[in-house]
Order: structure tokens, then sequence, then C-alpha cells
């Protein structure tokens, strides 16, 4: 929980790692550096840099747009991508899909 003095500073004062732990819960243990380095990398083409509706993938973490060539992580039984920064720091911590919450 954050103290007093926290909560009335700005955004732009708190670190990343400080806002990530506001939003840490139970739920599934994390996955070792190990496992999360076996789930599958894929390079971006232009075959699978757009969705069935034509519109750019994008990592759901970041919001960012991925860009032909860039190397993502693609997970085995959802198949959802993200950059890899920023989904091997969260199956670290969470051992789930942040999109469907879906197990690894």
């Amino acid at each position: 929980m954050l103290s007093a003095v926290q909560s009335q500073m700005g955004a732009g004062e708190i670190s990343f790692e400080e806002v990530t732990s506001i939003f840490k819960t139970g739920g599934t243990k994390g996955l070792s550096g190990d496992s999360v380095e076996k789930i599958p990398k894929i390079k971006i083409t232009r075959m699978n840099n757009e969705d069935e509706s034509g519109e750019r993938v994008s990592c759901s973490v970041c919001l960012q747009d991925f860009q032909l060539g860039e190397t993502v992580r693609s997970l085995p039984h959802c198949h959802h991508m993200f950059h890899l920064p920023c989904i091997d720091v969260w199956l670290v911590r969470h051992g789930s899909c942040p999109l469907c919450r879906r197990d690894m």
C-alpha cells in the first residue's frame, strides 16, 4: 500500500518497480528465468504483423506496435505476443498471460 507521502507524489516521481509492486496480487506463482527462456520467440514479418481485421498487432503490455524484424515472445497456449522485456518480467512474477490470464 502507498504511504500518505507517496500517494501525494506525481506519477513522474515514482519508479516503474514501485508502480508494478502496487498491482502485485496473489495468484499463480511466477516462472523461473529458465522456464521463461524456453517459451518460443518469433520474428515479426509481414505475415504475422496484422490481425484478422488488418490492424497492426501490438504488445498488450506497452501498447507499442511490433516492428518488422523484431523478435517477440509468443505464449504457447493462447499465442498472444509480447515484447521480450515486457513479458519476461511479467512471467517471472505471475506465470500467466497478462492478457487472458491463462497459466503457463
